[in-house]
């Protein structure tokens, strides 16, 4: 029969191990940005760095070199056991933008990215990136979808099927829903309700009330819906990746109208101040 025996505990997330020729056992911890060393016969813990929140794996080589991964930072780093000290060996802006929204406040742009390990934003001007939440480190799930207005920053996370709600000013987290079903896109509406768009029900709902519990169907039968944004009082657009086709939906009383088809993997979408319609149109790699 085999046996199971704690080495060492009180880790908050030990995300990954791993050993080094002298039998010692290295661990990140990914909540707190630390790494540490295991004597595995006495369960002795020693710090040997802190870094940035956020690092997921570590490996060890022939020198007993140790490097380590952040998934945020889109990055690979050289820690020195000895010194604690960490060098970069290579390091991304960003680790995977999903998404986008921008916000104008009549000077200055910013652009909000579901960077899926983390919530950033970018200057308009300047092209300065900022993080403003972490995975692990914060209260953050996974963004894959992001809409934004002058108050709040929504985040959709198909992967937890959740929707956070985050102060723009400050970036501070508000809110977690959760018990969606695979939410691609949201957006805020004038009385503070929020439009989601579920993929898995293929369904618009409406979410109001405390947590979000208060939850009615505005549409449903949509084929494969992604993103949405405005149409105007009392309307969106949808894109439908499954039937290829923009659809716009009264908000009043579900009603769907085709304004246009035959397109290739519809994706993502906005209006122009023209009153086009602008599509990444995914499957034909441009945008119409």
């Amino acid at each position: 029969k085999k046996t199971v025996t704690t080495v060492a505990s009180d880790f908050k997330i030990p995300a990954a191990v791993n050993f080094a020729s002298s039998g010692d056992l290295y661990v990140v911890d990914t909540a707190l940005g630390q790494v540490v060393r295991v004597d595995v016969n006495t369960g002795q813990k020693t710090l040997i760095a802190t870094v940035k929140p956020s690092i997921d794996n570590l490996a060890i080589d022939s020198r007993d070199r140790i490097f380590i991964t952040n998934m945020a930072d889109n990055g690979i780093y050289l820690i020195d056991k000895d010194t604690g000290q960490s060098r970069t060996i290579v390091e991304g802006k960003l680790s995977i933008p999903a998404d986008i929204a921008v916000f104008s406040d009549g000077k200055n742009e910013t652009l909000y990215v579901a960077d899926v390990f983390a919530y950033r934003s970018v200057d308009g001007t300047s092209g300065e990136v900022k993080t403003l939440l972490r995975m692990q480190a914060d209260q953050l799930e996974y963004p894959f979808g992001v809409s934004v207005n002058a108050k709040h920053v929504l985040l959709s996370s198909w992967f937890t099927n959740s929707v956070e709600v985050v102060d723009r000013a400050s970036g501070k987290p508000l809110e977690m829903m959760h018990d969606f079903k695979t939410p691609t896109d949201t957006l805020e509406q004038d009385d503070g309700s929020i439009l989601v768009l579920e993929m898995g029900s293929g369904s618009l709902i409406k979410v109001k009330g405390a947590a979000g519990k208060d939850r009615s169907t505005i549409a449903k039968d949509l084929n494969g819906p992604v993103a949405m944004t405005s149409a105007g009082p009392g309307a969106v657009y949808v894109s439908e990746i499954g039937s290829g086709s923009i659809v716009k939906i009264s908000l009043t009383n579900g009603a769907k109208t085709v304004v246009a088809s035959n397109l290739k993997g519809p994706e993502g979408l906005d209006v122009a101040p023209d009153g086009r319609i602008v599509v990444a149109e995914v499957g034909a790699r441009r945008v119409v």
